[in-house]
């Protein structure tokens, strides 16, 4: 396999990994209990940051080249890849909602949050799973050993700065919140809004 689709398959992995521990927090919070904001606020710090500068940016490389080589074919996936736009709006509204809820909490606020993580979690799982079963294996089957190594010429940076060998600083206290929410120590401490 194509180190970038190998590359890309081992992101969508980990940003499940972290939907499935901001779900965790929106039940809690649906539960009535006041979920780890810290959490809930590195997760969505990390899907600002790594998905629009980093993933996204791998993918379009790859539908650039796909285009190039089908243009038919790729434009099948069209609305497949302009939902990256979508979604960092999402982000950035369940963002906001995020900080209202922390600044001003209540009911309204709480509903948006809650309203807008469903929606921000489904969108994004969906849209992994349509990648996964469309848009990679077309690009697998379409694109010659030559389009890969000009694709993988083309990225300049290939650490996720969350679960790459090297944890960058913005990121470690959120590394060490999901190392102890899957060790099931952040319970005690799930009121923090630090």
């Amino acid at each position: 396999m194509p180190k970038a689709l190998s590359v890309l398959r081992q992101e969508h992995i980990n940003m499940a990994m972290l939907l499935d521990v901001l779900d965790r927090q929106l039940a809690v919070a649906k539960a009535g209990e006041q979920p780890s904001y810290d959490v809930v606020k590195g997760i969505l710090d990390y899907f600002l940051i790594y998905p629009e500068l980093y993933h996204h940016p791998k993918e379009d490389l790859i539908y650039l080249r796909l285009r190039a080589r089908d243009s038919a074919e790729a434009k099948s996936l069209a609305d497949l890849l302009t939902g990256h736009e979508d979604i960092s709006l999402l982000t950035r509204r369940f963002a906001r909602a995020t900080v209202d809820q922390i600044l001003n909490p209540g009911a309204d606020q709480w509903q948006c949050f809650n309203d807008l993580g469903r929606e921000f979690v489904d969108t994004n799982r969906r849209h992994m799973a349509e990648e996964e079963e469309q848009f990679f294996p077309l690009a697998l089957r379409a694109l010659s050993p030559e389009d890969w190594t000009a694709i993988e010429a083309q990225v300049t940076d290939w650490e996720d700065p969350l679960f790459g060998r090297s944890v960058e600083q913005r990121f470690r206290s959120l590394h060490r919140m999901i190392l102890d929410l899957e060790r099931g120590n952040l319970e005690s401490r799930s009121g923090d809004a630090g």
